[in-house]
């Protein structure tokens, strides 16, 4: 076991991952029908670009992205569009699987804007969780430098193994698509962390790094502790760096990806197949046949447990994702997405309902595992009491939500509803702000525009006066063609640099914040460029009439 630095706090929960580890990864049955919602990543929902009746392959694009951060969406099965909504599509299966692929790319070979054009056409996202644009991540690289990509392995939350084993079965096709990533974002080192409860896929990845080229790659195994897959997390026990507060890890010099991730990147570039399936592990004592199963994208969630052997007498709650960060399901009746890595069908005895809330000990508990070095006690107050200011201030969008915190609680606290709530709660202020710094631009811009149009007739009437006045004509119309072209320089000038604090703006909050609603940010950027189109035009024209002028 390589040695490793250490973060704080973490538990030790029961890892329950043998009911779903012990299987080979197979293919779940094809669906005949698929219910596809346009937001399944981080940022703005995809456009739908397909008709009800409209004939689609596997691999077709059927709503576009929209916006700065947003992701194509492509069928997963070959059929016939029979429905188009605000929030999904539905395609009737044919049952024929007729596939529509990319042409292939030889990637060693490939620019580097070949390949991000690549992964954006293809929608691929981060499949940890998060479901940010891979395309986008990527071009980070563009505002920091990047020394190493970490290959997160260490699928630390309970119950969960679609990572092991899709590291068991895919070894070589996981580490080929590090070496993309690494290839766009300029990493000098590749480091796959993995945690050591995983000696299989350990054992496969030890064979296949021997041909990973070109940039060197690392195995580096660490003990298992939950959280121990959070980012922060791992970048300090892989390389003992510390991400600052608010920040992200491109700030370190670090970008972290998931083996699901890196896998489809490569199946985009080399096979030419967008992301329409992803693995995900089935799971729970209410599933006869747990187990973990390649999946169509838009997969009905009853008919995939169905297939495992659900035991509907003894199914207490659907859990999505795992135990500690996931959500229990309200229906069945709700498809599989880009960001669905688990499904666990729980009995009561499994995992019984939390005992009734009692009034915090004081215990310190809470405390002892944070993992990011925080205050949940004093979160938690503070939350209750809605005081957001001190929440800002007590550092809480830093918490990762991991429940280590509630997990310990002696009066069974659900802090991390606490926390969720109140983060909620100021992402929604933040909005409005963000919509009144919106209406703030769009007035400026208008005072900006009625001065320039008032400047333009002031120096037209003048114009016209100098032309009637004799000798002084020529110095007159001179001096207003003068001001006419640095009022319009100004303009120009003072919407160039809006663009670009906008461009700032929504590039850090998506990054930030991914969950927070961008349609206010965009449509500011999208104002602003609007804006520097105009006074471009009109200062091209005011040029074109008076080239002596302008080139003196």
């Amino acid at each position: 076991m390589s040695s490793a630095f250490d973060f704080p706090g973490g538990i030790y929960p029961p890892e329950r991952k043998q009911r779903s580890n012990q299987a080979a990864l197979v293919s779940a049955p094809l669906p005949m029908r698929v219910t596809l919602p346009l937001q399944q990543h981080s940022g703005q929902a995809s456009t739908p670009c397909v008709a009800v009746g409209e004939q689609v392959y596997v691999g077709s694009i059927i709503a576009r992205r929209e916006g700065m951060i947003s992701s194509n969406l492509h069928a997963s099965i070959s059929g016939v569009i029979a429905a188009v909504s605000a929030s999904h599509i539905i395609i009737e299966g044919d049952g024929q699987d007729t596939w529509q692929r990319l042409p292939s790319l030889d990637w060693p070979h490939s620019a580097p804007a070949e390949l991000l054009e690549r992964l954006n056409e293809s929608g691929i996202v981060g499949l940890g969780g998060a479901g940010f644009p891979t395309s986008v991540k990527a071009r980070v690289v563009e505002q920091h430098v990047i020394h190493t990509l970490v290959i997160n392995a260490a699928e630390c939350e309970p119950y969960i193994t679609a990572d092991d084993l899709t590291l068991r079965h895919h070894p070589t096709e996981v580490l080929e698509g590090a070496q993309i990533l690494a290839k766009l974002c300029g990493a000098q080192q590749i480091l796959i962390g993995i945690e050591d409860n995983k000696p299989e896929a350990i054992k496969a990845l030890n064979k296949a790094l021997p041909n990973s080229q070109p940039v060197p790659v690392a195995l580096k195994v660490v003990a298992t502790r939950y959280p121990s897959g959070g980012e922060r997390q791992l970048i300090k026990r892989l390389l003992n760096l510390n991400v600052p507060s608010g920040g992200l890890p491109a700030d370190v010099g670090v970008l972290c990806h998931n083996p699901g991730t890196l896998l489809a990147a490569l199946q985009a570039v080399r096979d030419g197949q967008p992301l329409v399936s992803r693995v995900v592990t089935l799971t729970g004592e209410a599933l006869t046949q747990p187990g973990n199963r390649w999946v169509r994208l838009g997969t009905s969630v009853k008919e995939l447990l169905t297939q495992a052997g659900l035991d509907q007498t003894s199914v207490a709650q659907v859990i999505q994702g795992g135990p500690m960060m996931g959500t229990p399901l309200l229906t069945l009746d709700t498809p599989v997405t880009k960001l669905t890595n688990c499904l666990i069908a729980a009995t009561i005895a499994e995992l019984p309902p939390a005992p009734a809330e009692s009034p915090c000990i004081r215990c310190g508990e809470c405390e002892s595992v944070c993992p990011v070095a925080l205050l949940p006690q004093q979160l938690h107050w503070y939350a209750r009491a809605k005081d957001d200011a001190k929440m800002e201030r007590y550092h809480l969008f830093d918490c990762i939500e991991c429940g280590a915190c509630s997990y310990v609680c002696p009066s069974h606290i659900p802090l991390v509803e606490d926390y969720r709530e109140a983060k909620g709660r100021i992402r929604l202020q933040r909005i409005e702000s963000v919509k009144a710094e919106h209406a703030k631009h769009r007035f400026e811009f208008r005072q900006a525009r009625l001065a320039r149009e008032e400047a333009e007739k002031q120096a037209r009437r003048e114009a016209r006066q100098a032309q009637n006045r004799r000798p002084h004509s020529h110095a007159s119309t001179e001096n207003s063609e003068k001001v006419d072209l640095r009022g319009l320089r100004i303009a120009h000038a003072a919407a160039k640099a809006s663009v670009k604090k906008a461009e700032k703006t929504l590039a850090r909050v998506a990054q930030e914040d991914p969950k927070q609603p961008l349609d206010d940010l965009e449509m500011q950027l999208a104002t602003a460029q609007e804006n520097l189109r105009a006074t471009e035009l009109q200062l091209a024209q005011a040029r074109e009439q008076q080239p002596s002028k302008e080139s003196s």
